[in-house]
């Protein structure tokens, strides 16, 4: 038996030795991959995003509000219309992503305590930066309503406190947890990395055994006993490579780039070892349906692909449909996932995770129909 592992462990190194394709599969394309998406999204906060405003009012009141829309990090004033049509064709021409319109009148207004409204529109199919822009807009909006609430008030009173306090008389204190920053470069890449991961190991894995079969070469390479073992040691080299790329990623995350790990190493190692060999036997599935290299990495790229918008990290998972859900439920890096956010974030107790780690491990159980598929194929 171990003889069996030993001849497919080291037939397979060979394999990847001798082979460029297979040794930057499991090397030079997931690396510079992962160092793709770090440049992408480095900067970790959206900055200067364009708008567009029309300023039909155009008095030292509108100004100020504009001055501190413009004065914020997050929105940059790209251009200045004078009518909410012009600005439309803007944002569909993806040269703004929101637009802000004063009113006429706006000063007179508000000196009249008629509150004007100032109208924002977003285009939401940008959700992320749509969320981000009304955030920020809303914020500096509120913050000019303050300042002239507050003058307005210090007219009357003639006293700054009673002015401050008049305005807000509550206090409010915002502490973000886990990513006090709101820095999206962190959040994103923790899962855009293993997204990718789990891609290349798809690919390797049918790769490894396509071109086996395409050179007619798994009679020669299957004969006698012990198949099972075989397939393990074919295996077992890409298991060694994804693994240590699963470390360098987690190292990098929770290592390099200081956001501090919570829970057990353990429980994440164990996590990353069964997520591969889940993939792995997913893969091989998709091979032995019908022994077709092509076919099987076109199934391989459908399956792995889109796994990102699943994981609920930019989109709820309470708000997809039950096709999305059922899907999700489909991919082993949905509760890799799961319990990487709950281990770096909050620690969570071995207990907790017995679910997922359940789930993972019933992905292994695709082995039985695989094996069964390699030995009536060999048998022929």
């Amino acid at each position: 038996m171990l003889q069996a592992f030993n001849f497919a462990f080291m037939a397979e190194i060979m394999e990847i030795k001798n082979s460029w394709y297979k040794l930057f599969l499991i090397t030079l394309f997931p690396l510079a991959s992962f160092a793709l998406l770090i440049l992408i999204f480095y900067k970790g906060v959206a900055t200067e995003l364009p708008i567009v405003v029309v300023d039909k009012d155009k008095s030292d009141l509108s100004r100020k509000v504009l001055f501190n829309i413009n004065a914020t990090s997050t929105v940059e004033i790209a251009y200045r219309v004078a009518s909410e049509a012009e600005a439309m064709r803007l944002i569909k021409a993806s040269k703004a992503y929101a637009l802000v319109s004063i009113p006429s009148h706006f000063k007179r207004d508000i000196y009249l305590q008629k509150k004007p409204n100032i109208t924002l529109m977003l285009n939401t199919q940008y959700i992320l930066i749509g969320k981000i822009i009304k955030g920020a807009l809303v914020e500096s909006i509120m913050s000019s309503a303050g300042e002239i609430e507050y003058f307005k008030s210090l007219q009357e009173t003639q006293n700054s406190d009673k002015s401050i306090h008049s305005i807000m008389p509550i206090g409010l204190q915002v502490t973000p947890f886990f990513n006090s920053y709101k820095n999206y470069f962190l959040f994103l890449i923790s899962a855009l990395l293993p997204s990718i991961w789990q891609i290349f190991i798809v690919i390797a894995t049918i790769v490894s055994f396509g071109t086996l079969f395409k050179r007619g070469e798994e009679k020669q390479f299957f004969a006698g006993e012990f198949i099972t073992m075989k397939i393990i040691g074919k295996l077992f080299p890409y298991t060694l490579a994804f693994m240590l790329l699963g470390v360098l990623f987690l190292f990098f995350i929770y290592g390099t780039l200081g956001w501090i790990f919570q829970g057990s190493w353990a429980i994440m190692l164990f996590t990353l070892f069964l997520t591969i060999l889940a993939y792995q036997s997913v893969a091989l599935l998709f091979f032995v349906t019908g022994f077709d290299y092509a076919r099987s990495l076109s199934l391989g790229a459908v399956y792995t692909a889109p796994a990102f918008a699943f994981l609920g990290v930019t989109f709820p998972i309470e708000s997809m449909n039950h096709f999305a859900i059922f899907w999700r439920d489909l991919l082993p890096i949905a509760y890799y996932m799961e319990i990487q956010i709950s281990q770096a974030n909050y620690g969570a107790n071995i207990f907790l995770e017995i679910d997922n780690l359940l789930s993972l491990t019933l992905f292994l159980l695709l082995i039985i129909p695989v094996i069964w598929r390699f030995k009536k194929r060999v048998a022929l």
